[in-house]
């Protein structure tokens, strides 16, 4: 699977989710828990840095 085809799948599979909290376990691991009790886990290497924009 490419990065374009597994960036769109992980797009309708997250599609509409609520977010009710974000987790950081640690320098190099946040969880995104959903309403319905979905989880996303996002981890690097190394320090994962978070920037977010509105």
């Amino acid at each position: 699977m490419t990065l374009d085809e597994e960036s769109e799948r992980a797009t309708a599979m997250l599609a509409g989710k609520v977010v009710a909290r974000v987790v950081r376990h640690n320098d190099a691991e946040v969880l995104i828990e959903f309403a319905d009790g979905t989880r996303l886990f996002v981890d690097s290497e190394s320090a994962l840095e978070i920037s977010i924009t509105s």
